[in-house]
């Protein structure tokens, strides 16, 4: 063969090996493309100009909707460190174990690290000595069941905010944990007093005043103000997105005409001062749901989408329905295996309570509640009303999805509870409602017990008064897991469950394992079997 045919020849190959790595090329790079850059972060002048207009413009605009509509996304393709646990129990085979736990912006971190990364750390924290030995050892199996979560759903992580340390607390567990994470802003906190420190804000007392302004002074260069939802996971996050949800309560406008002024001749008392720090949130932003898709080999398609909200707590029921109608028309054509969890404020009214003085002065400023009271005093069966008052209470007290019937039976809340359990994936595919005994522990039946534990009388709560009267009121449950495995309808035993919830755990005891709590909810745990279980017997 002559040189030029070598040569000829030697082109040609060179020439088909690159066409031929082209395709491949071109999946590698669309797949680094699909991931979109991580938002900006705002200045503190963007911050502070932020905190003066309900409508920012121009530049400041922008950077605050790429800031509330791009998820921050940090994964590995190939981890060295992160490695699915796929925990094995017995009678479901490998599992996928997913946890979810709203901390209360991570006010308690080193108690929430310890309790879900180093159970010694958190044993010698709280210390166990004194406690009972029936306690100590749910709080023992509590902490063992946190070490095995592959998939943990954050609700109100802080970022850069001074009341926990200018953490970025997602990022901090996530590295803990040795798990990947995403995160979306749900809110930009900009109180030009309470986060800003740009306001001047004084109290007559010397020594208080001292204290105050040493607590509201702000770190400018660690300031971020933001406040939202993380998912962390073991498996590989393919994508993530951000829906904003329906504004049901605006927390710039309506919280901006609830500040008191400051500028009208009224002297300041510490007592009062606490009272506006706690009452007032001035925020830009909104409820959102944060939606990851996760590569999971173990499942057909090799991928399950996890679902992180929050609905609005400042709205009536009604409202939060409407949000959770719009987060469902987003992932309807979904084919994945989907994962739905979060605090969906499920009150049954439109504040979170936060003390039994809230409850009472709700009902005694309500004025449909005083018609409700004169209607019943003039009428011949108004005493029916009283004496099935404590009967509705306690029946929709625990279980929001109780049935509902206006009057005599109200439930506010079932309304959202049936949109979930009617809805229908595109691949005709529902959400689990079957809620089967024997896929709870301790046994339970009824709706929803398979993915949400239940108590003799409803649900085991996620919330509640700091004082509860022994759990007469003040405790409610808001948070909740719902599972679409490979089933097409919602309560029917005869169908598949693989990846569908069993044995789930709402963890108090763990939560409750110091004297103030680690967080205002304790988290929750679910398993997902990963292949089809045996049958129950």
């Amino acid at each position: 063969m002559s040189r030029t045919l070598k040569e000829r020849v030697f082109l040609i190959c060179c020439l088909a090996l690159v066409v031929g790595a082209r395709p491949c090329l071109a999946q590698e790079n669309s797949r680094f493309a699909e991931r979109p850059r991580d938002p900006e972060l705002l200045s503190f002048d963007d911050l502070v100009a932020l905190a003066a207009t309900a409508k920012p413009e121009g530049g400041l605009a922008a950077r605050l909707t790429s800031l509330l509509n791009t998820p921050f996304v940090h994964s590995e393709t190939a981890p060295t460190n992160t490695t699915p646990h796929r925990p094995t129990v017995t009678g479901l085979g490998p599992i996928a174990r997913v946890g979810l736990w709203n901390i209360e912006r991570g006010l308690n971190f080193e108690l929430i690290r310890s309790a879900l990364a180093d159970p010694t750390e958190f044993q010698r924290m709280i210390k166990t000595q004194g406690i009972d030995p029936r306690r100590k050892q749910l709080i023992d199996s509590q902490l063992a069941k946190l070490q095995d979560v592959d998939v943990l759903i954050l609700n109100e992580a802080d970022w850069g905010m001074k009341r926990t340390e200018y953490r970025d607390v997602a990022r901090d567990l996530a590295a803990a944990l040795h798990m990947n994470y995403t995160f979306g802003v749900e809110f930009v906190e900009v109180d030009p007093v309470f986060d800003l420190d740009t306001e001047e804000l004084l109290l007559p007392d010397a020594l208080e005043d001292r204290r105050l302004q040493e607590d509201l002074q702000v770190d400018r260069q660690r300031y971020h103000g933001l406040h939202g939802t993380a998912i962390l996971s073991r498996y590989p996050i393919a994508s993530a997105r951000i829906l904003r949800l329906p504004v049901c309560y605006d927390w710039y406008e309506k919280e901006y005409k609830a500040i008191s002024k400051l500028e009208q001749g009224r002297r300041w008392s510490a007592q009062k001062l606490f009272r506006e720090r706690v009452a007032r949130e001035l925020r830009q932003g909104g409820r959102m749901a944060l939606i990851a898709n996760i590569s999971v080999p173990d499942l057909p398609a090799g991928q399950a989408t996890i679902v992180a909200a929050h609905l609005e707590n400042k709205c009536p029921p009604g409202c939060r329905r409407r949000q959770m109608q719009a987060l469902l028309s987003e992932v309807q054509s979904d084919n994945n295996p989907v994962v739905m969890a979060g605090d969906l404020n499920t009150t049954s009214r439109d504040n979170t309570p936060t003390s039994i003085r809230n409850e009472i002065m709700t009902r005694v400023t309500d004025y449909k509640f005083w018609i409700g009271q004169a209607v019943s005093h003039f009428n011949p069966l108004g005493i029916f009303q009283y004496a099935l008052f404590p009967v509705r209470y306690f029946h929709g007290y625990h279980d929001p999805t109780a049935f509902h019937l206006p009057i005599l039976w109200d439930n506010k809340e079932r309304p959202l509870f049936k949109t979930i359990e009617k809805f229908r994936f595109a691949d005709h595919h529902v959400f689990d409602f079957r809620g089967e005994q024997e896929r709870t522990l301790p046994p339970r039946r009824r709706t929803l017990a398979d993915s949400n534990q239940r108590t003799g009388k409803g649900f085991t709560p996620t919330y509640a008064f700091s004082r509860d009267f022994g759990g007469l009121v003040g405790r409610f449950k808001l948070d909740w897991i719902f599972v679409k495995p490979f089933i097409n309808e919602p309560r029917r035993k005869e169908e598949s469950y693989r990846f569908a919830p069993h044995f789930p755990v709402t963890m108090r005891e763990l939560n409750e394992a110091v004297e103030d709590r680690i967080s205002d909810h304790p988290p929750m745990t679910v398993d997902l079997p990963l292949t089809e279980p045996q049958p129950v017997r």
